[in-house]
């Protein structure tokens, strides 16, 4: 008889609201953005980098994000009117990577990405308002999608750039292994495929920290895309 896993225990119980932050580690703030999805919000850090803030993963492009960065980054909001001085982006999906290009143009920042989920998601934004490749749509007919999940895969491809803003020209790239200086801190990257080509996650060992973006998720498996 296999024993019921333990259940999860969270170490803070007071979740960020939009355009707040709470302190998780020092110069490690957790900060949450709203999604339009049954998965309704999206987990955010900002880590203390010198006079201003490293952003790891930015929300979805909307105006509620929006708002809720122009509340953190105010004078007297929770960013302390630090600037944002490089945005991080663990993978390509809108999620994560919505708002990256707001972002670095307005702070004029560099974007840090692994080669893979940049060039993905360069691809993805050139593909919006396209059509679904009839490639796809006979693969995912194969595998046993019914006519509304194809109607939905339809819909929903050309879609991306409506979720995201163009990415900036160049980026900074990550490779599994890099160690990276932010502030006080040594962060390595570490990466993960499946979810996502070429996903960076972020490990301080001094902090005892992993910013695991999707590959590790509390209550559901992390989506395997094919």
């Amino acid at each position: 008889m296999t024993d019921a896993a333990p259940e999860l225990s969270y170490p803070f119980s007071d979740l960020p609201l939009p355009g707040q932050a709470t302190e998780i580690k020092p110069g490690v703030l957790w900060l949450r953005m709203p999604l339009p999805f049954s998965m309704d919000h999206i987990n955010l850090w900002a880590l203390s980098d010198g006079p201003g803030w490293a952003v790891v993963d930015t929300g979805i492009r909307s105006v509620d994000v929006m708002n809720a960065w122009l509340a953190l980054l105010a004078p007297r909001g929770a960013l302390a009117g630090r600037p944002v001085s490089r945005v991080m982006a663990t993978h390509m999906h809108p999620d994560h990577v919505g708002m990256a290009g707001w972002l670095t143009r307005r702070f004029e920042c560099a974007l840090w990405m692994t080669r893979d989920e940049y060039l993905s998601c360069r691809v993805m934004l050139a593909d919006t308002g396209g059509e679904a490749p009839v490639d796809g749509i006979r693969f995912y007919r194969k595998a046993g999608w019914s006519d509304t999940e194809v109607h939905e895969y339809r819909t929903l491809l050309g879609d991306f750039g409506n979720m995201t803003h163009p990415l900036p020209d160049s980026f900074v790239r990550l490779t599994d292994g890099q160690m990276l200086r932010i502030g006080d801190q040594e962060w390595e990257v570490i990466v993960g495929t499946g979810h996502s080509p070429e996903h960076a996650c972020f490990y301080s060992r001094e902090l005892d920290l992993l910013i695991s973006g999707d590959q590790v998720l509390p209550r559901i498996s992390s989506n395997t895309s094919v």
